[in-house]
């Protein structure tokens, strides 16, 4: 059984990242269709060698239209967040020690603050494509001194599926950026990009997990509520 602080940061990460994919709202326009893979490094994590070993390096993103799979595979267990935007709904799937869950995070208010973006004339190539550089910030000074930095690409269409968080107004798909969460830092960057068909079924949740509320799946690591 994992420890309950391996156990806590685990999930804040599939939150953490469950929360980005959230976030994107995109202008009108033609959606991406295919696979984003990603790796994921910690450059100034706050994790012992056991835990880091424990934690992802890479994320695959699946999108269709207004619609979102993300497969994170872990030592431990391997995870998937499902989103639709027409629902405004995040289903997240857990397969661990023989146990199949399906998780509805509680859902978060709406952040008031509009994010504003700002793109700069500095560009970086990822997995083939050239990135502008953006940065966000909430319009107030300490935003503006420390803001978000994003590298994206308008090059293969605007999606429509992210919604509700600070980047949601950002112009284009994300191919590289940082999240912080409990003092520990995340780069996810894009290694390759696959265009064509999806299935509708990788979109689905399957007959064989049992839904869960996020307390009780505290509680089956030993976490209590």
């Amino acid at each position: 059984m994992l420890n309950n602080k391996l156990t806590a940061t685990i999930l804040a990460f599939t939150f953490l990242i469950s929360g980005f994919l959230q976030a994107q709202a995109q202008k009108a326009g033609s959606p991406f269709k295919g696979v984003i893979n990603y790796t994921v490094t910690y450059p100034d994590a706050q994790l012992d060698a056991s835990q880091l070993a424990m934690m992802p390096k890479t994320v695959k993103v699946t999108l269709n239209g207004n619609k979102a799979r993300i497969d994170i595979n872990m030592p431990s267990m391997s995870q998937i967040v499902l989103l639709d935007s027409d629902q405004k709904s995040t289903i997240m799937l857990f397969e661990m020690a023989g146990n199949k869950v399906a998780l509805k995070p509680n859902k978060k208010g709406n952040n008031t603050k509009e994010p504003v973006v700002v793109v700069t004339a500095e560009t970086k190539d990822i997995a083939g494509f050239t990135c502008k550089k953006a940065e966000i910030n909430f319009g107030d000074e300490k935003s503006k001194g420390s803001p978000i930095v994003v590298y994206f690409t308008e090059a293969i269409g605007n999606n429509k599926i992210f919604y509700d968080n600070e980047y949601r107004t950002l112009p284009g798909i994300p191919l590289e950026f940082y999240y912080k969460m409990q003092g520990m830092s995340m780069l996810l960057t894009a290694t390759s990009i696959e265009k064509g068909k999806v299935s509708n079924r990788d979109f689905e949740v399957p007959s064989d997990y049992k839904e869960m509320t996020p307390d009780e799946l505290r509680q089956m690591f030993g976490g209590g509520k």
